[in-house]
């Protein structure tokens, strides 16, 4: 039961994932989630901090959302201050507003978006662009990995884009959207929106797209992947460090609009994200990641 001497904070949080052994706090091994606890403990606030989705090992966010538990005598401006003088330089909360004391980030979410960002040729080399995005020597063909996309849409089975080790809660996701275009820097940014994502699926999706763009797989292998024909995917996903939880959407719409500082110019909201009108509480939705 929620107690009335507190109240629940939601917050979307930027973090650089490369210092991270990924989202979910752990012995020994720093992750996002226990820094973001460890600075509330320092302000005598105790409890687990609630994330809507488990970020692996050197995975980014530019737009995780969080949920805690806060005693009545903080206002969200203090607290929003307070926490961002606390936590390092690669964690920070762009935002932090009171909520409903139901409001759970991970099963209110009704879609994710997340975004990943490529970088062919000699300048993705260059040491300053190697933690945010990631490299390839051979540039793809944007209209083939355009292509690529096509099997991806709507409800399937995402098992064989998936890591291993939760059978328990299915692997069936529905993909609303899946497109690449060329950044602004001359990268290539693939995003894709979803119900829900499962462990790798977007990096495994993101290598097969690669090799079929460079004539190193059939062109329909991610079909037949999912289709359950033939074909198998890489040995190993694309690179964490160039993937990004951009967004998180709830019936109110979603906590903040696409695209990475730096990397994608963050516009007003597109018309495929544009947020549907508020009616009351957020309730529904499951994710595995």
């Amino acid at each position: 039961m929620h107690s009335r001497e507190v109240k629940r904070y939601r917050a979307t949080v930027h973090y650089d994932g490369s210092a991270f052994a990924g989202w979910q706090v752990q012995s020994d091994v720093r992750t996002v989630q226990g820094d973001i606890e460890a600075a509330l403990r320092r302000l005598d606030i105790l409890g687990r901090v609630h994330g809507a989705g488990r970020t692996d090992a050197g995975v980014h966010a530019a737009g995780q959302e969080v949920s805690f538990d806060a005693p009545l005598t903080w206002t969200a401006t203090e607290l929003a201050r307070a926490l961002n003088s606390l936590l390092r330089s690669d964690v920070w909360l762009e935002t932090l507003q009171e909520t409903t004391p139901d409001f759970h980030p991970r099963f209110h979410a009704t879609g994710r978006r997340y975004e990943y960002y490529l970088a062919p040729g000699h300048t993705g080399r260059a040491p300053s662009r190697r933690r945010g995005t990631a490299w390839i020597a051979e540039a793809p063909d944007l209209d083939t990995l355009r292509d690529a996309t096509r099997p991806i849409l709507r409800r399937h089975d995402f098992e064989p884009f998936a890591m291993s080790g939760q059978p328990h809660v299915g692997t069936v996701c529905t993909v609303e959207k899946a497109e690449w275009l060329r950044t602004p820097l001359g990268d290539l940014r693939f995003t894709i929106v979803a119900d829900r994502v499962l462990h790798h699926m977007v990096r495994y999706l993101v290598a097969t797209m690669v090799e079929q763009s460079v004539g190193n797989r059939s062109p329909d292998d991610i079909g037949r992947l999912l289709a359950g024909t033939g074909g198998v995917r890489p040995p190993r996903p694309a690179e964490a460090c160039g993937l990004y939880l951009t967004g998180v959407r709830y019936r109110t719409g979603w906590n903040r609009s696409p695209g990475v500082p730096g990397l994608w110019p963050v516009p007003a909201q597109a018309e495929a994200d544009r947020p549907s009108p508020a009616n009351g509480d957020p309730t529904g939705g499951e994710e595995l990641r």
